[in-house]
C-alpha cells in the first residue's frame, strides 16, 4: 500500500471509518445525551414569568438542536474524518444554551424576546456553518499521492518527551525557577502549548487503538494526569479541562467507545475545584505578592483549595437549586455578551466595522522582533472598552472573553455572523478533508488535530485565535520539515469515494 524512499517503517495507523456496531453505540449515546439536554432545558425555570420562561426555554432548545446536528451527522457516519466542526458546535451548548436556563443574572436581565433573537442568531450561524462544512466531509476523497509522516515508533517517543516538557514548563511557570525575556517566553510558551495539544491527541488516539505498549500507555496516563495537575495549579482549571477534553475525544475516535466512568470521575473532580476557585484567587491573586509553588507544595495547595470548595458547597445547601447552578453556568457563558452587543448595536453604539480584525497582521509578527507589539488580546480589549465593560487600565488585570461569534456581531451585525459561519465551515471542512485517508501521524492529520484543539477555545477572539494558530503551525512545520519523512501511495485507487 505504501512506498517510500527509505526502509519500510512500522505500519502507520489511519483514522478508522465508523464500524456499524460502534456507530450504533455512538448514536445511542448521542440520543441519550440529546434527550437529557432537551428535558433539562424544557423544565428548567430561570425567569419569573411563565410565558417568558417558555420562550427562553425554547431558545435554549433551539441552540442545542443546532449544536447537536453536526454531531449527529458524524455519529451516523454521514460525515467523514475528524469531528472538528461537530465538537466546535458542541461548545455552544454550555456557552450559549445552558446559561439561558441557568438563572445567569446577566442573561436574565434581558427580555425573552432578546433571548429568542440571540438564539436565532446562534442557530442560524451553526446551521449555515454546518451546511458549508458538510459539503467537504460528506464523501471520502482519494488518498493524496504523497504526504509526510512520523513513523509510529518515532512519533510515540517524540510525543512522550513533549508531554514531559509540558509538565516541566508548567512547573517552571508556577515555581518561578527562572525568567525568560517576554519575546522568548512567548515563543517557548506557544511552542509548548501547541506541541502538548498535538501529543495529547496523538497518544490518546493510539491508546484507544491499542498501539501503545503497556509501559508507554502507563507513562502517557501518568504524564496526562501530571499535566492536568500542574496546569490547574495556577487556579485556571480551563487548561486542565481542555487537555482532558482533547484526550477524551482522541480516545473515543480511536476506540470508538465512550469512557463514561473516567469522564464522570474527572468531571466531579473539576467541578469540586471550580467551587473553590474564587476563594483561592481572592486570597492569592490579589494579595499583591507573587506566589511561587514548588512540587512539594502541591498537596497542601490542593488540600486548601478543596477545603474552600466543600465550604462553599456546604453553604449552598440553604440556597435554591437554580442559584446553585448559576455559579457554574456563569463562568462558561458567552451569550450575555452577544445579548449586550445586540442590545446596544447599532442603535446606541455603532458597530466596530472590523476594528478587531484590522490588528491581525500585527499579531503575526513575533514579539522577539517587535518589543512594542500589541497584546494578543487587544481585540478583546477593544470590544470591552467599546461596550463599557472595562477601561484601558482594567485590561491590564482582567480579561473578559467574547468568543468569535459575539465578536463578529459587534463588528458587522448579522452579516458578520454569516461571514464567520462560512469562513469556519470552509476552514474546518477543508482541514478535515485534507486529513482523510492519511495516517494519524501525518502532516495533514496533525494539522487537523491542531484545528480541533482550537475549536474548543470558546472565549478567544479572532486576534488570539489567529496568533496562536500561526505560532502552533510554525512549530508543526518544524516537525514536518525535520522529523517526518515522505511517503507516496503506490496504488491510491484502492480507496473509493463513499458518496
Amino acid at each position: 500500500m505504501f512506498s517510500n524512499l527509505e526502509p519500510t517503517p512500522q505500519p502507520l495507523a489511519f483514522l478508522p471509518l465508523l464500524l456499524q456496531n460502534n456507530q450504533r453505540q455512538l448514536l445511542k449515546a448521542f440520543w441519550l445525551v440529546a434527550l437529557g439536554l432537551f428535558l433539562f432545558e424544557l423544565f428548567s425555570t430561570g425567569t419569573s414569568s411563565e410565558s417568558s420562561s417558555l420562550v427562553t426555554n425554547f431558545s435554549a432548545i433551539l441552540i442545542t438542536a443546532a449544536a447537536l446536528l453536526p454531531c449527529y451527522l458524524w455519529c451516523s457516519g454521514q460525515a467523514q474524518g475528524m469531528p472538528i466542526f461537530p465538537f466546535f458546535s458542541l461548545t455552544f451548548i454550555w456557552t450559549y444554551a445552558l446559561p439561558l436556563v441557568g438563572n445567569h443574572s446577566k442573561v436574565m436581565s434581558y427580555s425573552s424576546a432578546s433571548h429568542f433573537f440571540a438564539s436565532c442568531t446562534v442557530a442560524g450561524f451553526l446551521g449555515l456553518g454546518t451546511f458549508v462544512w458538510f459539503q467537504f466531509v460528506k464523501s471520502t476523497p482519494l488518498p493524496p499521492k504523497s504526504y509526510r509522516a512520523l513513523s509510529s515508533h518515532k512519533g510515540q517517543a517524540f510525543f512522550l518527551w513533549v508531554m514531559v516538557a509540558g509538565v516541566l514548563f508548567n512547573m517552571y511557570f508556577v515555581g518561578g525557577w527562572f525568567f525568560l525575556d517576554g519575546g522568548i517566553f512567548s515563543i517557548v510558551r506557544g511552542a509548548i502549548l501547541g506541541l502538548t495539544a498535538l501529543a495529547t491527541f496523538a497518544l490518546a488516539y493510539q491508546l484507544g487503538t491499542q498501539e501503545l505498549s503497556k509501559v508507554q500507555a502507563s507513562l502517557f496516563l501518568f504524564l496526562l494526569v501530571a499535566n492536568m495537575i500542574t496546569n490547574a495549579i495556577g487556579l485556571l482549571i480551563v487548561g486542565a479541562a481542555s487537555t482532558f477534553l482533547v484526550a477524551t475525544i482522541a480516545f473515543i475516535i480511536g476506540r470508538q467507545k465512550i469512557p463514561t466512568l473516567t469522564i464522570l470521575i474527572v468531571l466531579v473532580c473539576l467541578s469540586v475545584l471550580h467551587y473553590g476557585e474564587g476563594e483561592m484567587r481572592a486570597k492569592y491573586w490579589f494579595s499583591g505578592q507573587p506566589t511561587f509553588l514548588q512540587p512539594w507544595d502541591y498537596p497542601a495547595w490542593y488540600a486548601e483549595w478543596t477545603g474552600y470548595s466543600f465550604k462553599f458547597l456546604g453553604e449552598q445547601n440553604d440556597l435554591p437549586k437554580s442559584q446553585e447552578r448559576a455559579s457554574l453556568f456563569q463562568r462558561s457563558s458567552v451569550i450575555h455578551l452577544l445579548l449586550l452587543a445586540q442590545d446596544k448595536s447599532p442603535d446606541t453604539l455603532p458597530f466596530l466595522y472590523g476594528q478587531t480584525y484590522a490588528i491581525l497582521p500585527q499579531l503575526l509578527v513575533p514579539r522577539i522582533f517587535n518589543a512594542d507589539k500589541i497584546r494578543s488580546h487587544e481585540g478583546t480589549y477593544i470590544l470591552n472598552i467599546h461596550y463599557g465593560l472595562q477601561t484601558r487600565q482594567d485590561t491590564f488585570t482582567t480579561t473578559i472573553g467574547w468568543g468569535l461569534l459575539a465578536e463578529s456581531y459587534a463588528n458587522f451585525g448579522l452579516l458578520g455572523c454569516g461571514g464567520l459561519a462560512i469562513v469556519l465551515g470552509v476552514v474546518y471542512g477543508q482541514s478535515t478533508r485534507w486529513s482523510l485517508n492519511t495516517p494519524i501521524l501525518s502532516d495533514r492529520s496533525l494539522f487537523a488535530v491542531l484545528m480541533m484543539t482550537f475549536a474548543f477555545q470558546t472565549e478567544w477572539t479572532a486576534g488570539v485565535y489567529v496568533a496562536a494558530l500561526f505560532q502552533s503551525s510554525v512549530v508543526l512545520g518544524g516537525i514536518v520539515l525535520f522529523l517526518m519523512r515522505s511517503y507516496w501511495m503506490a496504488n491510491p485507487t484502492i480507496f473509493t469515494d463513499r458518496a
